[in-house]
């Protein structure tokens, strides 16, 4: 912490109360004022991470942010620069975010229809926003891509201990090259937030809005339509009726993002390739490292993954189509 504070105070001219946050891959710690309410984030990106990439995510925040998301901003160093090497001249890189208000979506033990109808139209609003935008770093070999789901789950098959749970990735994997991997060249590219989970979505006080959308480390220049996809698959989690909330979702996104007909065809195997690349990151992931903050959405995911496995594929069209057009 004495090193965050020594580049807090240095680079950025800030003091006050340092606290860790958790984060997959980067350090996060909140900033507070001398009342203790939070100001700012530095966020200090692993060794791994391009300089490029940080720079990508910064204009993508400007655009998201214009297009009426609540969005993190920049705090610019005393000398201007966004980017801070605090290795000197090498990484790691370190900046400065401004700080957001309200809960995360992850704390709402009962969330409303409309509140998944506002997310919808919420991620609906930085799909637009990103549409005409690009930047070579977006254009990256990434495993959560929608693109890679194919070679993502075969890799994690193997990783996967129950054998009920194998039969069940293995079946779905031959789905979506099936129902998925042909329809790919019809859908629309674009940069994508790709992360909407509870974690990184903030809501009001009453819990009745979004308030916040966090964290742009998962971009990647992708399908639109997955960005409507990854929001339905996350607020699908553990609920009791996983279909109604999928509605409200794309209910509320297609205001915002109209999708088209090939997109709302492929949007249930979007979410069906999400689920299935996210349970079998998660596996490969335990092979190599016992933290739990890597695999906190793996059961919820195998739960809604054999529950929408079961459901006939034009079903779950029908009602991405009934809910788009409401």
């Amino acid at each position: 912490m004495a090193e965050a504070a020594t580049a807090l105070q240095r680079w950025w001219g800030l003091a006050g109360q340092l606290d860790d946050l958790p984060s997959e891959r980067d350090r996060n710690v909140l900033v507070r004022d001398v009342d203790g309410r939070p100001t700012h984030v530095l966020k200090i990106a692993n060794l791994a991470e391009e300089p490029a990439f940080l720079e990508c995510q910064h204009e993508a925040m400007v655009r998201v942010g214009r297009g009426g998301v609540p969005v993190q901003q920049v705090t610019t160093a005393v000398d201007g620069r966004e980017l801070v090497a605090l290795g000197d001249p090498g990484p790691p890189w370190a900046r400065v975010l401004t700080w957001l208000p309200g809960r995360t979506l992850a704390l709402i033990t009962a969330p409303s229809s409309d509140l998944w109808t506002n997310l919808g139209a919420t991620m609906g609003r930085s799909a637009t926003a990103l549409l005409d935008f690009d930047h070579p770093a977006a254009r990256r070999e990434f495993q959560w891509d929608v693109l890679r789901a194919e070679s993502v789950i075969a890799g994690g098959l193997g990783d996967v201990d129950d054998p009920d749970h194998r039969r069940l990735l293995a079946g779905v994997h031959d789905r979506l090259r099936a129902d998925l991997v042909p329809r790919l060249t019809t859908l629309r590219r674009s940069p994508i937030h790709n992360d909407a989970n509870d974690h990184n979505v903030l809501v009001n006080d009453n819990g009745s809005r979004v308030a916040g959308l966090l964290d742009f480390g998962d971009m990647v220049h992708s399908v639109t339509a997955q960005e409507a996809a990854v929001t339905c698959a996350y607020a699908m989690f553990g609920r009791g009726d996983p279909v109604a909330v999928m509605e409200a979702v794309v209910a509320g996104f297609t205001t915002t993002c109209p999708l088209t007909v090939d997109e709302l065809d492929a949007l249930p195997s979007l979410i069906l390739a999400r689920l299935a690349m996210s349970v079998a990151i998660a596996a490969s992931q335990a092979r190599l490292s016992p933290d739990p903050y890597l695999r906190v959405s793996e059961e919820p995911a195998w739960d809604l993954l054999k529950r929408l496995a079961a459901m006939p594929p034009s079903q779950l069209r029908e009602h991405a189509h009934g809910a788009a057009g409401r």
